[in-house]
């Protein structure tokens, strides 16, 4: 077999970027590919481009190693090429909620075992404008604070470095409400938030079931809202989530669908799996079963 490892250097940190020579050397060791590329991103985009370029049988699989950013820049690219060559996840960023969700390896054993496997699931991909994502698109409480977060601080403490800016933030953060006009597929409403989520998997910032019914294969995308709220409400909120009744919530609003248009009373930044977005109206779509994915076998 003959893949490609397109590679963003600068993604995660330094031990996983030393740790990928042992991915490689067990590939070529322990399973049936013979020719390994790679490929190094030096700006945005670049995965992107060189992903649309691919042709039908050129690759038997690529492999995504980076952030959220990356992998996206991937997915978009290998839809754009209508290549159909199976991808292969290799998480460097700091959280990865999207490979946690799949239960993707992150060892070179673990690896090489399920390239040997080669199981491969058909899944979704979300689209906002000309952009695909993997797993969310957040705006308002806390979605921003990916963006305060500086590289050295998420080198040196992980998903911690987020926790601690989103406590230090709290205040801020609980005086955000937007008024949102909202329709999903033939469904409008209304509806004073203090946060937003679409969601492709059940996994947000760490959190896993955020959004309980999501799944990568059901043609759906999955909108929850936290509706404006105070101190209070909040808490009884996360108490209801430790419980995993947090969708019976009154302070929740969550509907699935395959389109979804927001409208906001406010120009915020929001988060697109880690990247910025921005500009409102927004529209996004699921593209059903839009990249094969290689995923562990039985």
């Amino acid at each position: 077999m003959k893949c490609l490892f397109v590679i963003n250097p600068i993604s995660g940190t330094k031990a996983f970027q030393r740790k990928l020579d042992k991915f490689i050397g067990q590939l070529i060791l322990k399973t049936s590919v013979h020719t390994i590329d790679t490929f190094f991103t030096h700006k945005k985009n670049d995965a992107y481009h060189k992903c649309a370029s691919l042709k039908e049988n050129e690759y038997d699989f690529i492999v995504s190693v980076g952030g959220d950013g990356t992998v996206n820049e991937v997915m978009s690219g290998l839809i754009k090429s209508n290549s159909h060559i199976p991808l292969a996840l290799l998480a460097a960023g700091t959280v990865n909620d999207f490979a946690t969700y799949l239960k993707l390896p992150n060892t070179p054993d673990a690896f090489a075992s399920m390239i040997n496997k080669f199981t491969i699931k058909e899944i979704d991909v979300g689209q906002i404008s000309n952009d695909c994502f993997a797993n969310v698109v957040a705006g308002g409480m806390f979605s921003d604070i990916g963006f305060q977060v500086t590289k050295e601080e998420k080198n040196t403490f992980g998903p911690l470095a987020y926790y601690s800016a989103a406590i230090s933030k709290l205040p801020t953060q609980l005086s955000i409400s937007l008024g949102l006009k909202i329709t999903a597929d033939n469904y409008y409403f209304e509806e004073d938030a203090s946060l937003f989520l679409i969601t492709n998997s059940s996994n947000v910032g760490g959190f896993k079931d955020i959004t309980p019914q999501a799944s990568v294969e059901d043609g759906l995308l999955d909108l929850f809202i936290i509706k404006k709220c105070n101190v209070a409400e909040l808490l009884n909120l996360l108490k209801d989530y430790k419980l995993n009744v947090h969708t019976k919530n009154p302070m929740i609003h969550y509907i699935q669908a395959h389109t979804i248009h927001i409208e906001c009373d406010q120009d915020i930044i929001y988060d697109i799996d880690g990247e910025q977005g921005k500009g409102f109206p927004i529209d996004v779509k699921c593209l059903p079963h839009a990249i094969q994915l290689i995923i562990p076998g039985d």
